[in-house]
């Protein structure tokens, strides 16, 4: 049995389900770069950022750009 390849926690997404007083929400951070994104709310914002927020924003951070990542 080998070894599990090690990882790196580069991005993480935080999301609320809320409940029926309170919407759901989400925002993600970026660790390299210290990027933290506005909160969005509502189930359709929710539901479209969590989809795309990490793609996107690799796009941009400038950690991951230099490393080509």
């Amino acid at each position: 049995m080998s070894s599990p390849t090690p990882r790196r926690i580069v991005g993480a997404l935080f999301v609320d389900f809320g409940d029926r007083d309170r919407p759901p929400r989400a925002r993600y951070e970026c660790i390299p770069c210290n990027y933290r994104s506005d909160i969005v709310t509502g189930p359709a914002a929710v539901a479209a950022f969590t989809a795309t927020a990490s793609d996107i924003h690799r796009t941009v951070c400038p950690s991951r750009q230099e490393n080509h990542q």
